[in-house]
């Protein structure tokens, strides 16, 4: 059901964009594209900016322009930058994606070394249109206060808009990405701040979470200490809402003080909709394995990924779209190569964000889909 496509622009060849193609046994397939640019040299640097981002839309626009594209409902769209606050305006003014996408822009540069990078989700009208309503919230942050006072703030906020579309965080949102400036030191107090609002809202580790992402990046604006994306689904029925654990492999996170899931399975009607956290190297017991250890850091990762997608009736072969993370850039050409060899057609795209514990050098999330399972 999952089909990969690699293209590259004739007229922009150091652009490429990679593409998965989801297509169930009824209507509604769900492409995942990832465009990339290639690292040019050679060009004047103060071009760099405003020509890679002109290509990445001039591309994006020529891709979507084909079927069977053309006719997919534009969802959601993420771009990784090397600087937001130079980008974003320019970014905001192009007409590329309507205003019914979800657009978040975070400053979290491609590890290739270019200026900016996409992901965008597409999908046809299907069956559970009417059945079922998404919600994808972006660049959600606020200006006063520190970080325990933006977070809070951001929580709240997020909690009342989603009540008056008659849901509730415990309810519906299944996926969360906090962007946190300086996390070696911000993130200690935004996991506290989320584990006591999770625990006012009836979130604890005898109900569930939220499968989430904490990372390092930012929107751009100094004082914005953290940014919030988030998508939730209103019509799901709590038993087709499965939450994965890896126990074997994973601890649970609340025994080292955050409080997120490992990741989660949807089963809609005709497909199930798979969303693994932001997965390092850990082991059962929570402990950081090999330490200043890229290769195995690496390898660990991608096996506790693998137990959370079995869980889950899934393996990479189901696997739409990767993001990695990495602490330094050093490690970027292990990476790549690691990543090409292993799943070369998997849209996948790897930038700098520092994770959670300094000690972790790499993590990645991963989104998988496979038809409803019996």
């Amino acid at each position: 059901m999952m089909e990969f496509t690699n293209y590259t622009f004739d007229q922009y060849p150091s652009c490429s964009v990679q593409v998965s193609a989801f297509t169930p046994v009824q209507n509604g397939s769900e492409y995942h594209m990832i465009f990339q640019i290639r690292e040019q040299r050679k060009r004047q640097p103060h071009k760099k900016l405003e020509e890679t981002t002109d290509i990445l839309h001039y591309c994006v626009q020529e891709y979507l322009s084909h079927e069977p594209y053309n006719k997919a409902q534009r969802i959601f769209a993420r771009y990784f930058l090397r600087n937001a606050k130079d980008q974003r305006p320019r970014i905001h003014t192009r007409k590329i994606l309507p205003a019914s996408c979800a657009i978040s822009c975070i400053e979290q540069p491609p590890a290739n070394g270019s200026q900016i990078a996409l992901w965008v989700y597409l999908r046809d009208p299907g069956t559970d249109t009417e059945k079922y309503t998404h919600f994808w919230i972006t660049e959600r942050y606020c200006l006063a206060g520190d970080v325990t006072g933006q977070t809070l703030k951001l929580l709240t906020d997020y909690e009342k808009w989603l009540r008056a579309k008659g849901c509730s965080m415990a309810g519906n949102c299944l996926r969360t990405w906090f962007y946190i400036q300086d996390i070696d030191t911000n993130y200690a107090a935004f996991a506290k701040v989320r584990t006591d609002y999770f625990s006012k809202i009836g979130l604890n580790e005898k109900t569930h979470y939220i499968a989430s992402t904490g990372i390092e990046g930012s929107n751009g604006t100094d004082s914005s200490l953290v940014t919030m994306d988030a998508y939730a689904v209103a019509g799901l029925e709590p038993s087709r809402i499965k939450y994965l654990h890896g126990l074997s492999h994973l601890s649970p996170t609340n025994i080292y003080g955050v409080t997120f899931e490992r990741g989660v399975a949807l089963t809609f009607d005709d497909r199930r909709q798979i969303l693994i956290s932001g997965t390092a190297s850990i082991d059962k017991s929570g402990n950081v394995l090999h330490i200043n250890d890229i290769h195995a850091q690496s390898l660990r990762m991608i096996e506790n990924v693998e137990v959370l997608l079995v869980e889950a009736q899934a393996t990479f072969d189901d696997v739409a779209q990767i993001i990695v993370y990495l602490r330094r850039q050093q490690d970027y050409q292990f990476v790549q190569d690691l990543f090409a060899s292993r799943f070369p057609a998997i849209p996948t795209v790897i930038v700098m964000g520092k994770v959670c514990r300094p000690a972790w050098l790499i993590e990645m999330e991963c989104i998988a889909l496979t038809g409803n399972p019996k």
